[in-house]
């Protein structure tokens, strides 16, 4: 069941260093203890289990495998067989109504109105003009200040 990679060998090399160590007078003691553990853990993880599969049932999860299941085994092969099959019968049943009624054929052939002229496309209108953005205002020079005069000096 739990598979550890333990061989017999292993198994009763334990065994043994367990007696050494445990004494056999406590030994059978801590075989019984292991033993409840163990089935303490088996049940917890059957009743794990259980919830799993009941959340899985709730939100439809069986459903969605069968779906995958159905679609994993889809055979491409076969379905593209059938379609070639009904296919084959649409184009024989043509070639047998154009080996019995050749006449039609030709006289639906001659019978087809002159090409008219196609439709010359009407003109575009031009679009609208868009109006020009705004330039920003130019720049004012800044204004002069007014220049201090110099002081004379008087020359004798």
């Amino acid at each position: 069941m739990f598979d550890f990679g333990l061989g017999s060998t292993e198994l009763l090399m334990i065994a043994i260093i367990a007696l050494i160590v445990v004494g056999p007078k406590d030994l059978p003691k801590l075989l019984r203890t292991i033993g409840k553990y163990v089935g303490k853990i088996k049940t917890m993880a059957r009743e794990f289990q259980g919830h799993i599969e009941d959340a899985a049932k709730e939100t439809g999860v069986d459903d969605l495998k069968k779906e995958f299941s159905e679609a994993g085994s889809f055979d491409f092969e076969e379905d593209f067989k059938e379609q070639e099959a009904e296919l084959s019968k649409v184009f024989e049943e043509a070639a047998l109504d154009v080996r019995d009624k050749p006449e039609q054929i030709e006289d639906d052939k001659t019978e087809t109105p002159a090409k008219k002229p196609a439709k010359k496309p009407a003109a575009r209108k031009p679009a609208a003009k868009k109006p020009a953005a705004k330039k920003p205002a130019a720049k004012k020079p800044a204004a002069k200040k007014p220049t201090a005069k110099k002081p004379t000096v008087k020359k004798s």
